[in-house]
């Protein structure tokens, strides 16, 4: 098993690649839920990404319960390579519209990114799941 080097999952972490989210429901079984993401980066520790969801959602109560998540991303296409954080996720209003904002502009682009945030903000039940990250695990394909 080849692992990426921190320049690749970088370069993996920051495209706008939908990422699953794996949260532990109240009898111990995982709930997942494909998710937009923003990558903070490698600082200090191991570096931190955020995740928006409804306030409601079933990820938000899992985390609320149990804020051990891990976010696993990955190429759609050959040559095949992931990334899985593993973390503690925090529920969370701080910086809400600028995350939102960069998020949706990341996944839709300038004018439909910004647009969108603006309906997600509107609706007022957005929060962030601010992830800390613990542990981090990359796979690459050498044959592709």
């Amino acid at each position: 098993m080849v692992r990426l080097n921190k320049e690749e999952r970088e370069l993996l972490l920051t495209q706008p690649t939908i990422a699953h989210l794996v949260t532990l429901r109240p009898a111990g079984t995982p709930h997942v839920a494909p998710v937009w993401f923003l990558w903070d980066g490698e600082q200090g520790a191991k570096g931190r990404a955020w995740v928006m969801a409804d306030g409601g959602a079933v990820k938000v109560r899992n985390i609320k319960r149990n804020p051990a998540v891990a976010l696993s991303v990955a190429t759609p296409e050959r040559p095949l390579s992931y990334v899985v954080l593993e973390g503690q996720a925090e529920i969370t209003s701080e910086d809400l519209a600028p995350v939102v904002e960069r998020m949706c502009v990341l996944y839709d682009g300038p004018e439909r990114g910004a647009e969108f945030a603006k309906e997600l903000l509107g609706e007022d039940r957005m929060v962030l799941l601010e992830i800390t990250i613990d542990r981090i695990m990359s796979w690459k394909d050498e044959s592709g």
